[in-house]
């Protein structure tokens, strides 16, 4: 448990809006005293009591008894309130951020840090103002954390960086696992010189899930993360490489508190080594397709048939009315991507395509199939094309690029549950386009695909210190196999239209 004997920097002012919430409870007293020898005050403590019930939320006071376990000598911690409430047509999903000062474990390289801890994701009303009432969850059953080395007083970029991730899990639905990552493509604190520009995700390891009113809620820790740590996740384990930043004495210790000025640590290669399977599963990217032409001038815009439109506008209408606002967005210019698709991470590793990553799609539609396909990618997605054929296909394995309701699968023939076949190798199912990929193909792809991997490395580092990364491809770039009627075309994330 982390205490507060020793001092957070100066000039910090503590002010919380759940005040009231430290100043309502009873004292504690280690020292058990017979309740019927009690008079007057105990009265008055038990009539407090009652007041915080009726005045504090119980979603909003589980998570308040939690964090006050771990920092019991920091009742008013320095925080973060949203004037305009989420169930009133404010932007901001979370209803608080709060500051606690952590002293850290100087004997295990954990510095002094800042905890920033999250209220929103949760269900802190019980009411359906936010979340659907019920359920095991308590709303999206987790609630975000950030710890971030101390040099001065807290600042507020991590709290607007939490938001940004909270309604990232509204609008989309997709909720964070440990070992998922997340691409940013920004410096974290707003400085260019900084390396630590993506997120790598983990749980909390001072603050156990713990059961609600409402339901279970799970603490999740973003942890900033240099671009070879991303590529290395992305190719690897999440796992792994927050198993290397942990045991890195500059990274942040065992409580993978974030540095914002610090290299990679040092046992991360961003490159695959070995033959086995690629554990990342899919990505949310922006990815389209259009009809395989061999014409040098073809449409930007994508010639999906009239019954895939209108179940596309259907679906995106449908999310926007349970949002109730079309504004709640991730930040423009960050391209975040992330691993999440609602499914563990024993189910990403698995062969075929998991039932519930299925059921996202699933529809009673019949089956298109098409002759050729062209394929439009995103920088982002693209740079995991070569993952995908040489980690997934080649082992039997399938890879998805999700955008909103529509995804892009590349499959196998060992991939069960898969609706291609050898002779119908390209087929649709609503807004659900899955490739087949048979091992020929595969092989001509691989040696065209390796250098888009460089399309992540503008703010990596060389794998070797003191080279030159080798610079990315020219975009807009188009990959075509005409002898299977497939175009891959790449472009710049911000020239890309849906």
């Amino acid at each position: 448990m982390a205490g507060s004997s020793t001092t957070p920097p100066t000039g910090v002012i503590r002010s919380s809006a759940l005040s009231f919430v430290a100043s309502a409870q009873p004292p504690i007293n280690d020292n058990p005293v017979d309740s019927s020898l009690v008079t007057g005050p105990s009265q008055t403590s038990n009539e407090q009591m009652t007041a915080a019930e009726r005045l504090v939320p119980a979603g909003l006071k589980a998570l308040c008894d939690a964090y006050s376990r771990l920092y019991p000598e920091q009742p008013n911690p320095l925080q973060v309130t949203t004037r305009l409430k989420y169930w009133l047509g404010g932007q901001d999903p979370l209803d608080y951020i709060s500051m606690y000062w952590n002293p850290g474990k100087s004997e295990e390289n954990i510095p002094p840090h800042w905890h920033y801890v999250s209220f929103g994701l949760s269900d802190l009303h019980g009411d359906g103002r936010v979340h659907p009432e019920g359920g095991l969850e308590s709303g999206y059953g987790l609630e975000l954390t950030l710890r971030l080395e101390a040099a001065g007083p807290a600042p507020l970029w991590p709290a607007t960086l939490l938001q940004a991730l909270a309604r990232y899990v509204f609008t989309t639905g997709n909720k964070f696992c440990a070992g998922d990552h997340i691409s940013w493509h920004a410096p974290l604190d707003g400085d260019s010189e900084s390396r630590v520009r993506h997120l790598l995700v983990a749980e909390d390891p001072q603050l156990p899930a713990i059961e609600t009113p409402h339901g279970t809620v799970k603490f999740i820790q973003m942890v900033g993360c240099t671009g070879r740590e991303l590529k290395a996740a992305q190719r690897g384990s999440g796992f792994d490489v927050l198993k290397l930043i942990a045991e890195d004495p500059r990274c942040g210790g065992s409580w993978l508190v974030t540095r914002a000025r610090r290299a990679s640590a040092r046992k991360v290669r961003s490159a695959r080594t070995g033959t086995a399977p690629a554990l990342l599963a899919g990505v949310s990217a922006r990815v389209k397709w259009l009809p395989y032409t061999t014409d040098t001038e073809e449409s930007a815009s994508p010639q999906l048939s009239p019954t895939v439109e209108q179940q596309i506008k259907e679906t995106l209408q449908r999310g926007l009315n349970c949002m109730g606002s079309t504004e709640r967005t991730v930040p423009e210019g960050h391209n975040m991507s992330t691993d999440s698709f609602e499914m563990s991470s024993i189910e990403r590793a698995l062969p075929q395509i998991p039932e519930l990553m299925q059921g996202s799609w699933r529809c009673e539609d019949t089956v298109e199939y098409f002759e050729g396909v062209h394929v439009v990618m995103n920088a982002e997605g693209a740079s995991l094309l070569p993952l995908a054929i040489d980690g997934r296909i080649s082992h039997g394995r399938h890879f998805t690029w999700r955008c909103g309701p529509r995804a892009l699968t590349f499959v196998t023939g060992g991939v069960s549950g898969a609706l291609p076949t050898i002779t119908r190798p390209y087929a649709q199912r609503g807004p659900w386009l899955q490739l087949l990929i048979p091992p020929e193909l595969a092989r001509d792809m691989s040696p065209q695909l390796v250098p888009l991997s460089r399309l992540a490395d503008t703010d990596s580092e060389s794998e070797d210190e003191g080279e030159a990364p080798a610079p990315p491809p020219a975009l807009p770039l188009t990959l075509s196999w005409p002898k299977y009627k497939l175009k891959i075309t790449i472009v710049p994330d911000c020239e890309f239209v849906a």
